[in-house]
């Protein structure tokens, strides 16, 4: 007796249309995507002054916060709490007249304590600058 071999039956699946779809998918997410732009802090520090000026001797004392390794903040070398630096730096302009900010943090201090610092002081009034330790 003969067999016969039956045909056997192709089980592929054409995945074009699924590429099709994954392809209209990803150009609609592309389209429709929003794109956040971050805001930053401008730290160009100002200009140094000319090598023949001389600080006149009653120009207003600088305000001097400075930010250790350990997140710990000192303005003018009193201890202050964080949330406190901006009061601070307040009652000192009160008593002190027009006077510029200077921060200085330590390399290992945390980025979040100089930024709030550094908003603390721009949202007293007074010019800020923030300089690296050591320079």
């Amino acid at each position: 007796m003969r067999r016969r071999h039956r045909a056997e039956i192709s089980s592929d699946v054409d995945m074009t249309p699924m590429l099709d779809i994954v392809f209209i998918l990803l150009i609609f997410f592309i389209v429709t995507a929003v794109f956040v732009q971050e805001k930053t802090i401008d730290m160009k520090p100002p200009p140094p002054p000319p090598e023949d000026q001389v600080i006149p001797p009653d120009a207003p004392p600088v305000i001097l916060v400075q930010i250790n390794d350990r997140n710990l903040v000192f303005v003018n070398q009193t201890p202050t709490d964080v949330r406190r630096v901006g009061p601070a730096i307040q009652r000192f302009l009160a008593d002190n007249g027009e006077s510029s900010v200077l921060i200085v943090p330590n390399d290992e201090a945390d980025h979040g304590v100089v930024v709030a610092v550094f908003q603390a002081a721009r949202l007293s009034g007074a010019p800020a600058m923030i300089k690296r330790e050591g320079e």
